[in-house]
């Protein structure tokens, strides 16, 4: 394994990298960070392979910035826009509804969990839909009903 670095890196509630020698403003750098990301039981590091660094997140780290619709496994399904650049279907059965009205979902395997996005959001809901005062996502011809934080 590759050498331990003492500094930590942080991110904010709003998904804002910092190192101690300030924020981590480039995308591409964020990118690749997101991209070495490990989740380990003593927490998050940065492993590239020659060097650990710890990482320290106060909020999501992965946010679903659109979606789209797109066939996976010879059905129709939502695809999400990660903002590490990647696309992935959705786990429809990840999805959760926070006390605030925003939506999370798990992705990376069930490893991390994304936040959606205000746009993102918007465009989920397009797919939403109300029977008997319940909400369900309406994929194709599937509804799969939406949790709510502390339920289910």
């Amino acid at each position: 394994m590759g050498e331990k670095r003492d500094f930590k890196i942080v991110i904010n509630g709003k998904g804002s990298w910092f190192s101690p020698y300030g924020e981590v403003t480039h995308p591409g750098v964020k990118r690749y960070f997101q991209s070495i990301l490990e989740k380990r039981e003593n927490g998050l590091v940065l492993d590239n392979g020659r060097q650990q660094v710890e990482v320290v997140a106060k909020g999501f780290i992965f946010f679903v910035e659109a979606i789209r619709e797109r066939e996976y496994e010879g059905k129709p399904w939502i695809w999400l826009v990660i903002n590490d650049g990647t696309e992935e279907p959705l786990n429809p059965e990840s999805l959760v509804t926070l006390r605030d009205n925003s939506i999370i979902c798990s992705i990376k395997g069930g490893k991390f969990k994304a936040k959606f996005t205000l746009s993102a959001y918007w465009q989920l809901v397009e797919h939403v839909v109300e029977e008997n005062g319940k909400f369900f996502l309406k994929m194709g011809d599937m509804l799969i009903p939406l949790r709510e934080e502390g339920n289910g």
